[in-house]
């Protein structure tokens, strides 16, 4: 009898806490979604209305803005975000990249902004979204070691896993990234799921069952690891709330590159490291990419 008792209430368990599972991991995997409305807000004198078509069938939105030289940068933004990024964040930073000289691509991640697709996946297939940016900035007459990627955020966790798909790209600039995704949703999921972190495992396998996304496959510090060939420069909040600062520190630490830099911002939240220090943001972002993607000097006269 006690045994019976015990099996219905294991079951019973069971199917709660995957029931339970199901509802936080059909919330989590579904992005706000901000349509833009509106032009952009950079100085560069021209831009285009650009779609991007990936690999598995998506139509994503962008804006391209062409400079003179054969640097460019693909900007990519965070969750629950779009190509702008919040109060424009993205096109600041497009702002001092084109005065740089580096031609600039913003575009909206699937299920974000005015691009196609519902859920998210902390990378697993926003990388597909990175690739299809690069082809058409490679389309454009760049190659690809003279492209820096920009990400934060879900941008950066998506700009690391490019190295899977895209190694040798120019430079990259990891701001506010996970190190892996099992970490940062067994951390988060209190405040952003209602449930302790003992649901992530949980939460992973209804991911995986219901909506095909497999967040074991979302280890950017692993990708790092792989890497000791690519100099990565990691921007963090030490108050970050959201994605605690010992994930850029753990990346830093796993990158074997030498010319890896990590700069803690001071008394910022997540990802805000922009604007709390927006000069001495420009001044790390252009002195890393100009290190490695440097100008091309004019060419001599004849």
């Amino acid at each position: 009898m006690k045994r019976g008792i015990l099996v219905v209430a294991l079951l019973a368990f069971a199917v709660g806490y995957l029931s339970i599972s199901y509802v936080v991991a059909d919330r989590l995997t579904h992005a706000e979604r901000h349509p833009i409305g509106r032009a952009p807000q950079v100085a560069s004198a021209t831009y285009e209305d650009v779609a991007l078509r990936t690999s598995d069938g998506l139509t994503l939105r962008g804006w391209f803005f062409p400079v003179r030289g054969d640097r460019a940068a693909i900007l990519i933004h965070g969750r629950h975000s779009n190509r702008a990024e919040y109060q424009g964040r993205l096109e600041h930073i497009a702002d001092f990249l084109t005065a740089q000289g580096f031609s600039v691509l913003l575009f909206d991640l699937r299920g974000h902004g005015d691009s196609d697709g519902e859920r998210f996946s902390l990378g697993q297939f926003e990388r597909f979204d990175v690739a299809s940016a690069i082809d058409f900035v490679a389309s454009r007459g760049f190659t690809e070691n003279r492209i820096a990627l920009l990400g934060i955020s879900l941008g950066a966790g998506t700009a690391i896993q490019e190295l899977l798909l895209h190694p040798k790209i120019g430079a990259l600039v990891s701001d506010s990234s996970y190190e892996d995704a099992f970490t940062e949703v067994q951390e988060v999921l209190p405040q952003e799921g209602g449930v302790p972190g003992w649901f992530t495992p949980g939460v992973f396998l209804m991911t995986r069952i219901a909506f095909g996304l497999d967040g074991d496959q979302v280890r950017p510090i692993a990708v790092v690891r792989a890497h000791p060939e690519r100099a990565i420069l990691f921007i963090h909040c030490d108050t970050d709330g959201l994605i605690r600062v010992h994930h850029a520190e753990d990346l830093r630490a796993a990158s074997a590159n030498a010319a890896s830099a990590l700069w803690i911002a001071h008394g910022c939240e997540h990802a805000a490291a922009s604007d709390l220090y927006p000069a001495e943001y420009r001044t790390r972002v252009i002195a890393f990419l100009e290190s490695q993607i440097p100008a091309h000097a004019p060419a001599a006269s004849p």
